[in-house]
């Protein structure tokens, strides 16, 4: 018991020693706090964040230890955790000015004004003179478009703060935003004057004259810069943008990698000089600056993402892949690395799993353009034209810059039969990238749409310099030919185009319509001579069954339209014209039959499923194609045959789901751009949805290439009526009923001819 009480009385002044330690936290965050100083002022920059991170954990609202940290933050580059703590310290103690001012930058570099008009004026209310809270609003309200207000910030400020480089800039601005151009310059070589060694004045007068065009000006400043500022990274890539400007690429070259020897751990300047092989078509280059990088950073992802994004582009998917699983093991959220994976699922044909893996990155990153340019690909791959149509606009809004976008909106916009729109955005992208061949054939079929032949003929030739052997250009010369009713330059044009490509045939077709005068037997021989110099072309095939039917050879015509359905099962036309054969024979059921029977062994069986749906539809039973035609689609997906088909149907239907018959016209375009039963199809459906102008484009394609179909005729004829352009209307009408081939809309036609006439 002695023992005991012993060891509690000594025990007593151990506890209260330590109540007394503990009870004063005041005295041990201070003493955390004069620590972290006294390692600033050492530049013991790590060891002072410590010292503050353990005064803060004492006490959370201690409001000078958050500043000091902040400061320290921005000091390691780390905007984030700089602006947390400032932007703490502003809420805790409103008196620290120089707090609230940093806020406020941080805001407006984030480009929300409001916010950081918050914090200045919170500034300002205690300080109404506050320079720096000053020089903030005016750039707040120059930002806004309130130039008065801005002139006023400015003037508030003392005359001898006024006459520094940094207001002469900020005075310039205001000048250079309301075009005021010599004011502009003036003040901007007044900011020089006050502060001759401060490279962001001469930056700013640089960016006056390259605004301006004012290249001899340009040249001559950076010629003073290059003395003022030798050893400056940021001059070489100034002068190496300059040289890139005038097209000489090799002192644009020796620029970039001035600037890279001086600041060798910038990774963006290496990235750089990447951009700039690419741009030069040299990306041998560009990988061998990104290995040696990885060389020396093996972790540095962004040289990863860049490196995988070039093989891929350069179609060395496996290393690609690896480089890409890599990234993802290590961030499953990187976003360059989750860009590039669905990438690889639109070259795999997984287009809805590429969707679900770009939306999410649209979301994440919404002002990034490049996921949403490859989020149209996907959507218009899968005949999501609507969608397709939104990704893009969203792409070059936040992208206007590249080429790659207005192409691929031109596209979308032929596919809908807007050529005004598919000839700017073409255009557009020629302008930014020159060389981009895809944007300068769109742009062709865009003035060949738009019935503005000449323009066309003399486009194709300017482009038939640097590729004289390109096909679809040939072609589209013939088809510019036949729009100026020159049928000789379009018979040559088509006969070129023949010898090139021997397998053409819509260049067949058109070249026997101009050559045989209508000699159904002279034109078969030609088909036939045709035919052994490309054994393999289905469309020649088709030509020929269409002819040997007119010529009442069910026989023969069937044969060639089954060899056509051999050599091209994914196309609508042989299974459409064998089912109307057929039916005009009166063989509809007995192919129903066998079809039926091969159906029963091979439940799967795509020429079987298609071939039943198009012999339900040519009978009139709807219900049973839609379903053939879906079980199609079912087995697969992008089958452009059932797609168009079902289309029609689902579009014939009174109650029929337009949008949908959109979608699924629109796939079938997609994968068959050129073919004229698709384009029918998709005309028609415009034609539902009351889109006139849409429609009419759709059906003069399809007569491109049929000009003689008198179903796509009467099409026409509805398009134009509705268009309001009724005598074309009558004309166009006429002569579809002037034609000798059977069609089953004639009734229909006859009886709205004459409705009207009466009207």
């Amino acid at each position: 018991m002695k023992f005991n009480r012993i060891l509690v009385f000594l025990l007593i002044p151990l506890l209260l020693l330590s109540v007394a330690a503990c009870s004063n936290p005041e005295k041990k965050k201070e003493k955390h706090y004069q620590k972290a100083l006294e390692y600033i002022k050492q530049k013991e920059n790590s060891a002072a964040v410590i010292e503050l991170r353990n005064a803060i954990q004492i006490d959370p609202k201690f409001a000078n230890a958050r500043y000091q940290l902040g400061l320290l933050y921005l000091e390691q580059n780390d905007p984030k955790n700089a602006f947390a703590e400032l932007q703490r310290t502003a809420s805790l103690d409103p008196a620290n000015l120089d707090a609230g001012v940093k806020v406020a930058e941080f805001l407006l570099l984030a480009n929300k004004k409001d916010e950081s008009r918050k914090y200045v004026d919170q500034v300002l209310g205690q300080k109404p003179d506050h320079t720096d809270a000053l020089a903030l609003l005016a750039n707040i309200e120059l930002i806004a478009g309130n130039f008065k207000e801005a002139e006023d910030a400015v003037a508030k400020v003392g005359k001898k703060e006024q006459e520094t480089d940094r207001f002469y800039n900020i005075r310039g601005r205001i000048y250079a935003a309301q075009e005021k151009w010599p004011e502009a310059r003036s003040m901007f070589e007044k900011a020089i004057e006050a502060g001759p060694d401060n490279f962001a004045n001469y930056r700013t007068l640089l960016a006056l004259f390259e605004q301006q065009k004012m290249t001899a000006d340009a040249e001559k400043l950076l010629a003073t810069m290059q003395q003022k500022f030798p050893d400056n990274a940021q001059l070489h890539l100034m002068m190496a943008s300059m040289h890139q400007m005038k097209k000489e690429s090799d002192k644009a070259e020796a620029e970039l990698k001035k600037a890279i020897a001086l600041e060798s751990d910038n990774a963006r300047y290496k990235l750089l000089l990447v951009d700039f092989y690419k741009s030069q078509n040299k990306p041998e280059a560009a990988i061998e600056i990104l290995r040696a990088a990885l060389k020396d950073k093996p972790d540095a992802i962004e040289f990863q993402a860049a490196l995988a994004k070039l093989l891929f582009d350069m179609r060395q998917y496996d290393e690609a892949k690896t480089l890409m699983d890599g990234m993802l093991a290590k961030n499953p959220d990187h976003g360059e690395a989750k860009l590039l994976k669905a990438r690889f699922q639109l070259k795999d044909g997984k287009k809805r799993e590429a969707v679900d893996t770009l939306t999410p990155l649209t979301t994440n990153y919404p002002k990034w353009a490049e996921p949403y340019f490859f989020l149209a690909v996907a959507h218009l791959e899968l005949g999501e034209g609507e969608l397709a149509q939104k990704a893009i606009d969203s792409a070059l809004q936040y992208g206007p810059g590249i080429s790659q976008y207005h192409t691929l909106a031109s596209q979308l916009a032929l596919i809908k039969g807007d050529s005004q729109t598919a000839g700017r955005e073409a255009s557009i992208a020629l302008k930014l990238e020159p060389r981009n061949f895809n944007a300068a054939k769109l742009l062709v079929k865009a003035l060949i749409q738009d019935k503005k032949f000449t323009e066309a003929v003399s486009l194709i030739e300017t482009i038939q310099k640097q590729v004289p052997n390109d096909v679809d250009l040939m072609g589209n010369l013939g088809i510019a030919y036949l729009g100026l009713k020159d049928r000789q330059k379009a018979e040559e044009a088509f006969a070129r185009l023949l010898e090139a490509a021997p397998d053409n045939s819509k260049a067949l077709a058109l070249l026997t319509a101009l050559t045989t005068d209508k000699d159904l037997t002279k034109a078969v021989q030609r088909v036939e001579e045709q035919i052994k110099k490309a054994p393999k072309a289905a469309g020649h095939y088709m030509l020929l069954g269409d002819l040997q039917a007119r010529q009442k050879k069910y026989a023969e015509a069937q044969a060639a339209f089954e060899k056509a359905q051999e050599l091209a099962p994914d196309n609508p036309q042989p299974y459409i014209v064998i089912a109307r054969l057929m039916a005009a024979q009166g063989k509809s059921d007995q192919a129903i039959a066998e079809l039926s029977e091969l159906l029963a062994k091979q439940p799967d069986s795509l020429p079987a499923n298609m071939g039943l749906a198009t012999l339900y539809e040519t009978q009139g039973k709807y219900q049973e194609a839609r379903e053939k035609y879906q079980k199609v689609l079912s087995i697969q997906p992008n089958s452009p045959a059932a797609a168009n088909n079902l289309a029609w149907l689902i579009a014939s239907d009174k109650d029929g789901d337009l949008g949908e018959a959109l979608r699924l016209a629109m796939l079938a375009k997609q994968a068959m751009p050129d073919e004229p039963h698709i384009a029918d199809t998709l005309g028609f459906v415009h034609l539902k949805r009351g889109s006139f102008p849409l429609a009419l484009s759709q059906f003069q394609q399809a007569l491109d290439n049929r000009p003689d179909d008198p179903i796509i005729t009467f099409h026409l004829a509805q398009a134009q009526w509705g268009k309001g352009d009724k005598a074309e209307a009558v004309a166009t009408l006429q002569k579809a009923l002037e034609s000798k081939q059977e069609f089953k809309e004639r009734a229909e036609a006859e009886a709205m001819l004459k409705s009207w006439q009466s009207q």
